[in-house]
């Protein structure tokens, strides 16, 4: 069914939606870093806190806008497996505005890194939407949602997918403080440096991409610091894609209870109906800071695109055991999407690796 009454203006309409959302989705997360990388230049005691920011502010505003005006938007007039290939544009906007505003260098690598990502999202999208049951989200009701919410294996999945997420939240949070942190003798920060050195640094991963921290005599300290905070960096983005997927599976029941409530049905009797509010204000709220604290430690170029990798691969398989679809899936697409899946964690690995001036 149309919104406008043809196809054709319903996707360009769409397209056009998409389009601007990625523009804005793009320069707010830069105009972010460019706030962080002029307060951090000037002195300890002329910084300000985020909220005392105005240009801060602009760049949140823009990509929460971005997110929650451009795909709500364009789901109105575009197939669901349409918006997310067509918001990975905002990662070749990305490169535009990393440029131009905040002079970041853009090297080859980033560059087939980037297309690596683009091309895998795609990818996932694409092979994630060949399924015989179709599109049978629309069809829900509110009491259908909250009935696969309370199912016994979502709960599992669900449990075991935010251990794993506040695992390494909570040792990135740690790793951001040890960075950030300087007391007046700076052993502390340095033992806890030493022990994050220690934790980050020595797998098989790391040495590959580019990320060691140790086991480099002629390294010198402050390019210790800088591969410590692409590691931590690459941590939060990752955490804060994966609270993102958990919002976007949380957002459609969010938004019918809130809409039937506001309509005179109230649908806050249960504890789950304040449960499934709760987290979908919770993530929302905490993915933004994990991408804020991402992109105060290190390049848009690799914060954005691996934030919207893992949001855009746990998205589908969120959504997937959700609605209890798995079954609904031929062997040979289910093989496809890992394939896309395992592309996509090959970009983030090219887009982690170092720089030329990075020895």
């Amino acid at each position: 069914m149309t919104v406008t009454g043809s196809a054709f203006f319903d996707f360009v309409i769409g397209f056009a939606v998409s389009l601007i959302a990625s523009v804005m989705n793009a320069a707010g997360l830069n105009i972010l870093k460019l706030d962080h990388v002029r307060n951090s230049s000037l002195s300890v005691e002329r910084q300000r806190n985020e909220c005392g920011r105005p240009m801060w502010h602009l760049g949140l505003y823009l990509y929460v806008i971005s997110q929650l005006a451009g795909s709500t938007i364009a789901l109105n007039f575009l197939k669901t497996q349409w918006v997310a290939p067509l918001g990975s544009i905002a990662l070749i906007f990305n490169f535009v505005f990393a440029k131009i505003l905040v002079g970041t260098q853009i090297t080859r690598q980033d560059v087939y890194g980037t297309i690596v990502v683009m091309l895998s999202v795609v990818w996932i999208v694409v092979f994630g939407g060949m399924n015989s049951g179709g599109d049978v989200e629309d069809t829900l009701t509110l009491t259908d949602l909250k009935a696969l919410f309370a199912r016994i294996v979502f709960i599992i999945y669900f449990s075991i997918l935010n251990a794993i997420i506040f695992s390494f939240l909570a040792l990135g949070m740690y790793a951001y403080w040890a960075i950030s942190l300087d007391d007046e003798s700076g052993q502390l920060r340095k033992n806890m440096k030493t022990k994050l050195t220690q934790l980050l640094g020595t797998n098989r991963f790391a040495r590959a991409s580019g990320l060691t921290l140790e086991g480099d005599e002629g390294l010198e300290a402050e390019a210790r610091d800088l591969r410590l905070k692409k590691v931590v960096a690459m941590i939060m983005s990752a955490c804060g894609g994966l609270l993102a997927s958990e919002t976007l599976l949380l957002a459609k029941s969010g938004v019918k209870l809130i809409t039937s409530t506001l309509a005179g049905q109230n649908q806050f009797t249960d504890y789950l109906s304040y449960f499934i509010l709760f987290v979908l204000v919770f993530t929302a709220i905490l993915q933004v800071y994990c991408l804020n604290t991402g992109l105060k430690l290190y390049d848009s170029v690799l914060v954005v695109p691996t934030f919207y990798g893992f949001y855009t691969a746990f998205g589908l398989i969120n959504s997937t055991i959700y609605l209890n679809q798995l079954g609904s899936y031929e062997p040979w697409v289910l093989l496809l999407v890992l394939v896309g899946i395992g592309a996509l964690i090959y970009g983030v690995k090219m887009l982690s690796a170092p720089k030329p001036d990075q020895t």
